[in-house]
């Protein structure tokens, strides 16, 4: 199995919510607000921080992994990277 920590922007959250919808996904967790600092600065959804990030998190057989990031990849791609998309990819199992 492979799981997936997607964070966009959360003005473009939508885009990645439809990518996710579009597959055959067993399921996935959207955290609609994460607050925090990364490379483009302090998101705190604030006047002095403005801006919050969605994750969205799934875990999905090794198989299917690339054809969804292959979709996330193509977005970053229309939209450019300075919009706040990133992907992280890890190996995991079911334990219980």
């Amino acid at each position: 199995m492979t799981a997936l920590m997607i964070f966009v922007d959360a003005d473009r959250a939508r885009d990645v919510e439809q990518i996710l919808e579009a597959r055959d996904l067993p399921g996935y967790t959207e955290f609609p607000t994460v607050l925090g600092k990364g490379q483009t600065g302090r998101k705190l959804g604030t006047r002095a921080f403005p801006g919050s990030t969605s994750l969205y998190f799934t875990v999905l057989p090794r198989n299917n992994a690339p054809a969804l990031i292959d979709a996330l990849r193509e977005l970053r791609a229309r939209r450019g990277a300075a919009e706040g998309l990133k992907v992280y990819a890890f190996n995991t199992e079911e334990l219980l």
